[in-house]
């Protein structure tokens, strides 16, 4: 199976708990030849929505200047972890600094441990000294999958965060 029917069948077409469960298979992007990937981006681009956020982080990863108008559009159309997701994308591609404040404003209106899991991992791709400081709030956050997932995302030890919630319990 050549590497752009792979990225159809387990990126583009994957609605599956099985082909989702791992996240977004980055690696599929990556191992596509130049003239599949134009191919990938142009199918990526007419498969965004608000939907679904693969497409989205997969043009972001990619650097999609032609998805830049669209994504725009949708972040204009979007809230929460979808907000900060298209900004993520849109910033990876031109680095445009109103994504920092977009991310800064909507992070603290997310209360969903499990929204935030996601998210986080984004945070760190700014490399914003604001969002460092935002993203180590989490770090300490009274959940304890979005305390150690934020603690994982910026690349520091986790035994700490284990170490806190286990004499939590006691």
């Amino acid at each position: 199976m050549k590497n752009i029917d792979l990225f159809r069948k387990d990126f583009l077409r994957a609605n599956t708990w099985a082909q989702r469960k791992d996240g977004v298979p980055i690696d599929l992007l990556n191992n596509l030849t130049e003239e599949e990937l134009k191919i990938a981006e142009t199918e990526l681009i007419h498969a965004l929505s608000l939907r679904d956020d693969w497409p989205v982080i997969g043009l972001g990863h990619i650097q999609s200047k032609a998805a830049l108008p669209k994504l725009y559009e949708l972040l204009h159309n979007s809230n929460g972890p979808m907000k900060v997701t298209i900004a993520h994308s849109i910033f990876q591609i031109c680095q445009d600094a109103q994504m920092i404040d977009i991310v800064l404003s909507t992070m603290p209106i997310i209360t969903n441990p499990y929204e935030l899991i996601d998210i986080l991992y984004h945070l760190p791709d700014f490399n914003n000294k604001r969002i460092t400081e935002l993203h180590h709030n989490y770090c300490n956050h009274t959940d304890y999958l979005v305390a150690y997932n934020a603690t994982q995302a910026l690349g520091l030890p986790t035994d700490e965060v284990v170490e806190r919630f286990l004499n939590k319990e006691e």
